[in-house]
């Protein structure tokens, strides 16, 4: 059958969010039967396959794919080379999507030029913003969702804080034509993590823009516990790290700060040794930090709740801790990697 949409969901171990995934795609506006819909799995241990299988029995569009790399730029690659469909939509297990998700991406590939403020063909990437919400109730998992969607917690990229429609670095779980992935090859399959930065980068750098439409919304479930925020900021601080060996380009400010922030840190407690007054700059430093993290901890638990307050004034600062370290981590573990 002739798909005009390839939709592509990497998966490792998601039994709790698949199905959620799965009925949202289904129910889009966009007409299903035109869907390939391919669900590429990384050796999943628990019931996400046979969660896709009851599907599959359901739905013949719905196929699942193997992932012996166990990664997801690999699980991408796949899911490209697996369909003939003309647009390939990458999509996470992880969140839901709202109805309108796939109608607007396509859309916005043959918007009027003057309405995306340059010509169609240009554009070679479509997404749009990601609300953040908790897996389920609980101090620590809502407190989660809340950092998620903080600039001071994870930094100011448009499609988490929100933004008006226009051309931006990067989106998450966008849409991409075939012609520009042929053009300018897959996903790396060297990078575990951070392969939609360098990716979105390449896209940029071959002339073409990547464009946000707030209409097009995600809901994105967060970790629920502070040790898998930790766990999973620092896989994606290491990611920053391979990226100074790969794509300098596709790392922004907002992802240097707590590498700033920890090396600074390690710098002044062995310069201390040395010199007293570096001690005291330190701790300056360590004071003007906690007074930003109570700032940004009060007013979000203005906004949502005092309850949030402590959690989150303790998580802010985890989270940085893990992001900058797993950066640091990451800048030694890259050296193999070449551009």
């Amino acid at each position: 059958m002739n798909y005009k949409v390839a939709v592509v969901i990497p998966t490792l171990n998601e039994e709790k969010f698949i199905a959620r995934c799965l009925d949202s795609v289904i129910s889009q506006s966009y007409p299903f039967e035109d869907m390939d819909v391919m669900v590429v799995d990384g050796g999943s241990k628990d019931r996400t396959k046979n969660i896709v299988e009851e599907y599959k029995r359901k739905y013949q569009n719905i196929r699942f794919l193997n992932n012996p790399g166990r990664i997801q730029s690999i699980a991408f690659n796949i899911g490209v080379k697996s369909s003939d469909a003309p647009y390939i939509v990458r999509l996470d297990a992880h969140a839901t999507y709202n109805k309108v998700y796939i109608e607007r991406c396509i859309k916005n590939f043959s918007a009027n030029a003057e309405i995306l403020g340059c010509s169609p063909e240009l554009v070679g990437n479509v997404g749009g913003v990601c609300s953040i919400r908790p897996q389920h109730s609980g101090l620590v998992a809502e407190s989660s969702a809340i950092l998620n969607q903080s600039r001071f917690g994870i930094g100011g990229a448009a499609f988490r804080v929100g933004a008006p429609a226009g051309f931006v670095d990067t989106v998450p779980f966008g849409c991409f034509p075939r012609k520009i992935i042929n053009e300018i090859g897959g996903m790396r399959e060297d990078l575990p993590r951070g392969e939609d930065n360098e990716f979105n980068s390449r896209i940029r750098k071959s002339g073409y823009k990547i464009y946000l439409d707030p209409e097009i919304v995600c809901t994105y479930f967060s970790r629920d516990t502070l040790k898998a925020n930790m766990k999973q900021m620092y896989a994606n601080g290491e990611s920053i790290g391979h990226l100074f060996y790969v794509d300098r380009e596709s790392i922004g400010l907002r992802h240097l700060v707590p590498l700033l922030f920890v090396a600074g840190i390690i710098c002044g407690v062995l310069l201390s040794f040395v010199w007293l007054p570096f001690f005291f700059a330190l701790l300056a430093g360590l004071c003007l930090y906690f007074a930003c993290d109570l700032l940004a901890s009060v007013m979000a638990a203005k906004e949502h709740g005092w309850k949030y307050l402590l959690p989150l004034f303790i998580m802010f600062f985890c989270v940085h801790i893990s992001y900058g370290w797993g950066t640091i981590v990451g800048m030694f573990t890259g050296r193999k990697l070449t551009r």
